[in-house]
């Protein structure tokens, strides 16, 4: 498959996921009432059945495509995603028992795991396959910088459209998310472009492989650390911000439309993007720990900012996050140009060592809703805050352990 064949199936599909999942916490807002706290922790269980699911799936898919074909399992990701809105949209129509919206929810979440399962480690492997053709480190970097600005692309896009569409037609927006799901799949079909191996590496061995790789241990911390933050706001912000009274408290709490809160992620999608692209150009010659440990400050100067919004601070404070924002994007070109560093060793087992860093992603997220949903619980948008500056400071402490693979095509001089 073509780098750019690759890119428009990744944007429908996070144009499908990116909206699923707004839908998901806006069937649950309008459900709960003034149940918030109830609520909260219903959120965090229907993310830890889809994180679960993922983080089980992820190396079990990605040992399928080393097997069978990395085309083949991304493949199933649409499927697999077509089914989970489908339930969502019978939970949304149908369904009046809290209960039983519940487990209609949390079963439709554990189907969209095994889509993300089945996406993820073969979209990461596929793309690095199609950056060994890149010989420079930077133009790895950068090449994975284009594919997430695209990425996000399709994530505004899903959040618009999700906002629109909620307001318009309530639970019936789920049934519009098969199309992009159905153009995914068109796009996919064709003939893998299989790495015959001399010997067939064990899972186990890549996973010891991958442990021992240098400049793995303490970036594994940071990756879990930055994807248990992406667990907590992805299902807890959605949630709280539709919440149908308004706090007294706190700003950031109840009370938006679900246009306005598509508005919302979406302008902070573009903002992130827009670093991203920045990124691209500033950094490729920096060594990848300087990148990370920057955009790890800017985390902590959103959370910084976004606080001081939250109990009733000037809106300037805005600004200041989306400047922060654009510091902490630099975070995910430079993680997945060292995932993809990390992974040149495995050119015949790129889908399982893809899997095993797949399954560090929906650990962390696993953890993040579990987290997210107590702090949400008890403090609302102020525990999201605080949840996100603990995990941003041991990511810190990770990449600060973190040295780069390759010292010559990472260093300045280079």
């Amino acid at each position: 498959m073509t780098p750019l064949r690759l890119v428009l199936v990744n944007v429908f599909i996070r144009v499908a996921s990116a909206a699923s999942g707004q839908l998901f916490a806006f069937v649950l807002a309008e459900q709960m009432g003034s149940r918030a706290a109830t609520g909260s922790l219903l959120a965090g269980a229907i993310g830890l059945a889809f994180y679960a699911t993922e983080l089980i799936g992820a190396p079990i898919a990605g040992h399928i495509a080393d097997e069978r074909g990395q085309l083949r399992v991304l493949r199933w990701g649409p499927i697999f995603g077509i089914a989970s809105v489908l339930l969502g949209a019978a939970a949304a129509l149908t369904v009046t028992s809290i209960a039983i919206l519940a487990g209609t929810l949390v079963i439709a979440r554990l189907v969209e795991g095994i889509s993300a399962a089945c996406t993820v480690p073969t979209t990461l492997a596929l793309l690095a396959r199609a950056s060994d053709r890149q010989e420079a480190a930077g133009s790895r970097l950068r090449l994975m910088g284009l594919f997430e600005i695209a990425s996000l692309g399709g994530i505004i896009g899903g959040y618009l459209l999700a906002g629109a569409v909620w307001d318009t037609l309530g639970g019936g927006a789920f049934l519009i998310l098969p199309l992009a799901y159905l153009i995914s799949l068109t796009l996919s079909r064709g003939d893998d472009e299989r790495v015959e191996p001399a010997f067939r590496e064990k899972l186990w061995d890549t996973l010891r492989a991958v442990i021992n790789a240098r400049g793995s241990r303490g970036f594994a911390v940071a990756w879990l650390a930055v994807n248990a933050v992406v667990g907590i706001w992805l299902q807890q912000a959605p949630y709280l911000l539709k919440l149908p009274v308004r706090s007294s408290s706190q700003s950031l709490v109840g009370g938006y439309e679900a246009r306005t809160i598509g508005f919302i992620f979406a302008l902070w999608a573009a903002t992130f993007l827009a670093g991203i692209a920045a990124w691209s150009f500033i950094a490729p010659s920096w060594p990848r720990p300087r990148t990370l440990k920057i955009a790890l400050i800017g985390m902590l100067a959103v959370v910084a900012s976004l606080g001081v919004v939250n109990h009733g601070g000037s809106h300037w404070f805005l600004a200041i996050a989306a400047a922060s924002v654009m510091v902490e994007s630099g975070f995910t070109p430079a993680a997945f140009a060292h995932l993809a560093d990390i992974t040149d060793a495995h050119q015949e087992s790129r889908g399982r060592a893809m899997g095993l860093y797949s399954l560090l992603l929906g650990l962390g997220q696993l953890m993040g809703a579990v987290v997210g949903g107590l702090f949400a619980a008890r403090w609302q948008m102020d525990g999201v805050l605080a949840a996100t500056a603990v995990l941003a400071v041991v990511a810190l402490v990770g990449i600060s352990r973190m040295t780069p693979i390759n010292e010559r095509a990472q260093s300045p001089q280079a």
